[in-house]
């Protein structure tokens, strides 16, 4: 349906003066109207690489105008005209192929699409979930334990500094960790907030098999906002065409999101400004997915959809995992002293069909 409505059209215009082009907020078509162009920030940031200087603004067919707008344009899914527009002084021969040309190329990428965006509701690494850790680093220390801190290098370096004392160590997953010197009896371990639980629990496998006498937190105690976050992220790549990182560049969590995303099913991309993007990577892709680094990229995401939106009909969807307690259970002890797992939401429906019931056993020294 875009592509049999694509249009390309030039009409001559005026506004642009020598060595600057306009990019069209919005335009007046001979038979569509006026043609809104939300990928405007993008061709201007485009034509400033280019060397031009740019202006934004509405273009207007003009009967002996000094410009020349070069356009293309085409009808969204319900009928409202969308396309993009440059004009440049009709003398600049060059600039004008030059203009011609990148209508032409971001022309190509105008097809129907989906943005899916990878999300979390959990805000983590805050001063509170650090503190948290650390205190029970630190019943640990007081019991005469040496505590290991599980986590990325930064993370667990922030709850072994607010715990302030020696007896502290850091073991980043990714990293070669020294667990000499330490007395096998008294050994225990905490997990640093920005640490995913799956790589916790694979360093805790190591530690057991080099301390077999190793404490821990109740796993009801881990937090999952790290694993939720990887999780939302490797669906969203499993699904897309492309993945684009948003963020500015050196920007930690962009970092983080660029390494969970590497060997994933599709390419993976850092936009850190809008001028990043790139038409090859959005040429075929039917599905872009969108990570968004920290609250610095959260502007570039919205910039990078709302350009998206002006290169073809789009939907722009918001996927989450969320892992949370299973609140709707209770807990019983039979005769064996077995502890009996009850699923009274389950129960419930379950009453109003059926007589059948469904409980989950595990044994209490389990």
């Amino acid at each position: 349906m875009v592509g049999r409505s694509l249009e390309r059209t030039s009409f001559g215009s005026g506004g642009a003066e020598t060595g600057e082009v306009v990019v069209a907020a919005r335009f007046d078509h001979p038979t569509r109207g006026v043609v809104s162009c939300p990928a405007a920030p993008l061709i201007a940031e485009l034509a400033r690489e280019m060397g031009f200087q740019v202006c934004i603004d509405y273009l207007r067919p003009v009967t002996a105008g000094d410009s020349v707008a070069h356009t293309m344009s085409y009808l969204d899914h319900d009928g409202r005209p969308v396309g993009l527009g440059v004009a440049i002084g009709i003398t600049d021969e060059s600039g004008g192929v030059l203009v011609h040309e990148l209508i032409e190329r971001w022309s190509s990428v105008v097809r129907t699409r989906r943005v899916l965006v990878a999300a979390s509701d959990s805000t983590i690494g805050g001063g509170e979930a650090v503190a948290a850790v650390a205190a029970r680093a630190l019943e640990y220390v007081q019991r005469g334990d040496t505590v290991l801190v599980i986590g990325p290098a930064w993370s667990a370096e922030a709850v072994a500094s607010c715990a302030g004392q020696a007896a502290v160590r850091v073991i980043a997953p990714d990293q070669t960790f020294p667990v000499e010197g330490i007395d096998p009896d008294r050994v225990s371990y905490v997990v640093a907030p920005e640490a995913p639980v799956e790589d916790a629990a694979e360093v805790v496998k190591v530690l057991r098999h080099r301390f077999p006498r190793l404490r821990g937190p109740h796993p009801r105690g881990f937090g999952y906002a790290a694993s939720d976050r990887r999780e939302a992220l490797w669906s969203v790549a499993a699904a897309a065409d492309v993945l684009l990182v948003c963020g500015p560049e050196g920007e930690r969590a962009g970092e983080e999101l660029i390494g969970w995303a590497r060997g994933r099913s599709c390419p993976s991309h850092r936009v850190g400004k809008l001028a990043d993007l790139r038409l090859e990577w959005l040429a075929g892709a039917a599905t872009v997915g969108l990570a968004v680094a920290g609250p610095a990229g959260t502007s570039v995401a919205e910039e990078v959809m709302t350009v998206v939106s002006g290169l073809g009909p789009l939907a722009v969807m918001r996927r989450r995992v969320v892992t949370e307690p299973y609140r709707q259970v209770r807990t019983t002890r039979n005769g064996s002293g077995t502890v009996v797992f009850h699923d009274t939401a389950l129960h419930a429906a379950l009453a109003r069909d059926t007589s059948a019931a469904l409980c989950v056993t595990e044994s209490a020294g389990g």
